[in-house]
């Protein structure tokens, strides 16, 4: 602990990934500040600036060369060799860094921790000293389980189905511990149970990703009960809390430079990470350019133009908040982020999953009737472009602040411990 002599209470964040993890993690943060406390966000260096940009104090405890190394990989963007290098990254590069840092910064009855899925550092810290309270923050409903309705978590076809499916409790209850004992715990068990050993002398736990990696204070699911009605019925309960989409892009129309679209485009993006997709898009810009539909092509890590046609604009990274209301549709990866700026925006999407939690996105969306799950390349054609914008039906919005209502949440939270 380190002795302070401000009397202001004390948050300590995380956001391990890139923007979609980063956007919302500091959109609570800076709604904190306005209530009065010192922040401070764990974070990549790439987001250290989005961080500064909220009020907070940003941790680096990636640096850029090594997260740009992670994302550059092409096999980060697998589904089973992505999610096994994230958990891997998570228990070498974040975990030892940021639970010294919120042992630092430690002060009781003062500081309230505010937890990414990912950190599990947050979640020693809370067993280590059993009266900090820990928020644990789910930005996306694939990382709640489900016996009767699991999320999906790998691709639509093949063998693949037969993972998780719906209506098959037993099985998938076998399956969950399977997972546990032969791939997560493996990967994760070794570093936190090391840490609780020689910090509080704590057993092995064992089935880290059930039920322990879950704060015994507060979870707040950063999207709305009707995204995902089967977690909210599953998981009510005072603890839980399901708060709305953010709205929230960590830019906004005086720091992004680009001019907002005026012939209704086409968005297609890979997300703010990945390095994009050249073979892709001339897929997309060949089938609209017969359509006479413009494309603006987003690729943050790499805003380079990519296609020699007139036909498509290319951008780094913009608010999409602002943007997708002047598009007439969106083909994206599936983050959480871009999926839910798409619904507050009532855009048209279709969703190319790749990786991490992007497939169970497309899943929710396409039985919502906000757009459609691209399960193959092949499948993108003329028809599938013509029914996107013909048969998509927008929902209601919540008018709601998510952030500011998490922000309260764990205000409460630390008030109660005090």
């Amino acid at each position: 602990m380190i002795s302070s002599t401000s009397d202001r209470p004390i948050a300590i964040l995380s956001a391990c990934g890139s923007r979609g993890d980063v956007n919302p993690i500091t959109a609570i943060a800076s709604v904190l500040v306005q209530l009065g406390y010192e922040c401070h966000v764990s974070v990549a260096e790439p987001y250290a600036d989005v961080v500064a940009a909220a009020g907070a104090n940003p941790n680096v405890v990636i640096d850029r060369q090594s997260f740009d190394q992670v994302v550059s990989d092409h096999t980060f963007w697998r589904p089973l060799a992505g999610g096994r290098k994230v958990l891997a990254e998570v228990a070498e590069k974040f975990f030892d860094p940021h639970l010294e840092f919120i042992r630092q910064r430690y002060v009781p009855g003062r500081t309230v921790l505010v937890a990414h899925p990912l950190d599990f550092a947050s979640r020693v810290f809370r067993e280590i000293e059993p009266s900090c309270p820990l928020s644990s923050v789910h930005l996306a409903p694939a990382m709640l389980r489900h016996p009767v309705t699991p999320p999906r978590l790998l691709p639509d076809h093949g063998w693949t189905r037969c993972v998780l499916p719906d209506g098959w409790p037993r099985l998938n209850r076998l399956t969950y511990l399977l997972g546990d004992a032969l791939f997560l715990d493996r990967i994760l068990g070794p570093s936190i149970n090391r840490v609780r050993a020689e910090l509080a002398g704590l057993p092995k736990q064992r089935r880290l990703m059930n039920e322990w990696c879950h704060s015994p204070d507060q979870v707040l699911a950063l999207y709305p009960s009707g995204f995902a009605p089967e977690l909210a019925q599953r998981y009510a309960s005072d603890r839980f809390h399901f708060v709305g989409f953010p709205r929230n892009d960590g830019i906004d129309e005086k720091t992004c430079h680009e001019p907002l679209p005026t012939n209704r485009p086409l968005l297609v993006t890979t997300g703010s990470a990945h390095h994009g997709d050249d073979r892709f898009l001339s897929r997309v810009v060949a089938l609209c350019e017969r359509e006479s539909v413009p494309v603006v092509w987003c690729c943050p890590s790499n805003p380079e133009p990519v296609c020699d046609s007139d036909n498509v604009r290319t951008v780094g990274y913009i608010p999409l908040g602002q943007w997708l209301p002047h598009c007439r549709a969106i083909i994206h990866h599936g983050g959480i982020g871009t999926t839910s700026r798409a619904i507050q925006a009532g855009v048209p999407q279709i969703i190319r999953a790749l990786a991490f939690d992007q497939f169970d996105n497309a899943q929710r969306v396409e039985r919502l009737n906000q757009g459609l799950w691209l399960r193959h390349d092949r499948d993108l054609n003329s028809r599938m472009l013509a029914e996107l914008f013909a048969s998509f039906r927008p929902i209601q919005n919540d008018t709601a602040n998510a952030s500011e209502i998490a922000a309260r949440h764990i205000d409460e939270l630390r008030k109660s411990r005090v």
